[in-house]
């Protein structure tokens, strides 16, 4: 499927959304990031558990990373594609998280699809998957660095 990156309100709204939700995981806001997700969200995450239902669930994570880093945080996207039409819309992008003195073993680059829901003139996300590339055949060769 090719991407469709045509300039639209909708899309120009998704993206504004996306960059707002990077500007809290920087500020550290988990309240101002958690407002990007519906209550009953369901999250796929890199960290266990595995499978996250509602949002009030996922700030545990979220937490638990924040805590860990210290120091300015930067939110970095590379290939992101946007599709957004109405009421519903989906990214793909890859994505990670910098922060000084963090490990980037620590941190690597993640694959992010989300699909959200446009709801009360907002997009929120309504499901994410995120996961860690890998190289099957050497496992130790991280195709993103």
């Amino acid at each position: 499927m090719k991407a469709i990156q045509a300039r639209s309100k909708a899309v120009d709204e998704l993206r504004d959304a996306i960059n707002d939700w990077a500007a809290a995981v920087e500020a550290r806001d988990i309240d101002a990031l958690l407002k990007h997700y519906t209550d009953d969200v369901r999250v796929f995450d890199v960290p266990t558990p595995e499978q996250i239902r509602g949002k009030e669930n996922y700030r545990k994570n979220w937490e638990s990373f924040l805590g860990r880093i210290e120091g300015p945080i930067t939110c970095e996207f590379r290939e992101i594609e946007i599709f957004a039409k109405d009421e519903i819309g989906f990214i793909h992008t890859l994505t990670s998280i910098h922060a000084a003195g963090l490990d980037p073993d620590h941190c690597p680059w993640v694959r992010v699809t989300a699909c959200f829901q446009k709801i009360k003139d907002k997009w929120i996300t309504v499901h994410e998957h995120v996961s860690v590339p890998m190289n099957a055949t050497h496992p130790s060769h991280d195709p993103l660095r």
